[in-house]
C-alpha cells in the first residue's frame, strides 16, 4: 500500500540520512537495522541482536572468497564489513547519502579492508553496474525507501549472475495503519511504501527470482524499538546540541508514538531468493 502524497525522491532520502546520522547512531549504534532475539528469554543486547541478524543474512547469501556482493543501502558499512571479515568476499556498498558513504569507507579503511570493501554514492533505481557483475545482492531495510520497489528488484536481478542470491530484510505492514499512523510513520522514517508479508514473495518473483525462503520474524524483532523513547530522554542534551531545541522537543513528543506503531502494528520479513541459472 502506497501513501497518497508525493513520494520522497532518492535525493530526499540522501538528505534525510545525511541529517539524521547522529540521531540514528544514538538509537541504533553502528548497525542501522533492527536486531533478532531468539525468544523471550534471550538477554542479548541490541548490538548483539543486530549482529545476529547480520549473521543470518550472511548465511543466506552463500558467498565466499573471490566472490562479489552488492549491498543496496549500505548505511555506515558495519554489516558489509562483518560480511567481508566472515567470508572473504568483496563488497560494493551503495547509498544515496554522501555522509554514510564517507563514514562507511572510513570504517573499511580502519578495519584494513579498503581493497576488499568499497562504498560509493549511487541510486538503486539506476544501478551503475554491468549485467551479471555480482554473485549476491543484499538489502537491509532499504527497499522501503525506494520510489519503486519492483524496479529496484529488477535492477538487482540484472546485475546478478545466473544462480546468484538475493537476500533482503524489510518492514511489513502487519496490521492496517490508520491514516494518522501512516502519515506519522512514513514521514518520520522517510518511507515510500510498506507491503503485507503475503504480498512480498509475489513481487520478488515478478522480478524474475525464485523465492527460496520467506520468514516472518516479527516476534523476534519486536524489541528493536522498545526503550528508545527512554534513550532519547537520556540523550536529549546531546540531541539538542546536534539539532537544536526545536528538533529535540519535536522528537521527544513524536518518537514514542512512532516506536509504538512500529512495535504494535508493523512486522518484519527476511527473504532469500535466487536468479535462475
Amino acid at each position: 500500500m502506497t501513501i497518497q502524497k508525493p513520494l520522497p525522491t532518492p535525493a530526499d532520502i540522501g538528505r534525510y540520512y545525511d541529517q539524521m546520522g547522529p540521531f540514528l547512531a544514538t538509537l541504533l549504534g553502528d548497525n542501522i537495522h533492527v536486531g533478532y532475539w531468539s525468544g523471550p528469554e534471550d538477554q542479548s543486547s541490541g548490538t548483539e541482536a543486530q549482529e545476529r541478524l547480520t549473521d543470518m543474512m550472511i548465511q543466506r547469501s552463500r558467498i565466499g572468497a573471490g566472490q562479489r556482493l552488492l549491498d543496496i543501502g549500505c548505511g555506515t558499512g558495519r554489516p558489509a564489513v562483518r560480511l567481508a571479515q566472515a567470508t572473504g568476499c568483496s563488497v560494493t556498498g551503495i547509498s544515496v547519502s554522501a555522509m554514510q558513504v564517507e563514514q562507511a569507507n572510513a570504517r573499511a579503511q580502519k578495519e584494513g579492508l579498503s581493497d576488499q570493501v568499497r562504498f560509493q554514492v549511487a541510486d538503486a533505481m539506476e544501478l551503475p553496474f554491468p549485467e551479471a557483475s555480482f554473485d549476491a545482492v543484499w538489502a537491509f531495510e532499504s527497499l522501503l525507501h525506494m520510489p519503486d520497489r519492483a524496479h529496484v528488484l529488477r535492477n538487482a536481478f540484472r546485475v546478478l549472475r545466473p544462480g546468484g542470491i538475493l537476500v533482503l530484510t524489510d518492514v511489513t505492514e502487519q496490521h492496517v495503519l490508520t491514516d494518522e499512523e501512516r502519515t506519522l510513520v512514513y514521514s518520520g522514517l522517510m518511507l515510500t511504501s510498506l507491503l503485507r508479508f503475503q504480498e512480498y514473495s509475489p513481487v520478488v518473483e515478478a522480478a524474475g527470482f525464485s523465492v527460496e525462503e520467506a520468514l516472518d520474524i516479527t516476534p523476534n524483532t519486536r524489541r528493536a524499538m522498545v526503550g528508545t523513547d527512554k534513550l532519547i530522554s537520556k540523550e536529549q542534551e546531546g540531541i539538542s546540541a546536534a539539532y537544536g531545541t526545536d528538533f529535540q522537543a519535536m522528537t521527544f513528543e513524536l518518537w514514542p508514538k512512532i516506536a509504538a506503531i512500529f512495535t504494535d502494528k508493523l512486522g518484519y520479513l527476511l527473504l532469500a531468493a535466487v536468479k535462475p541459472a
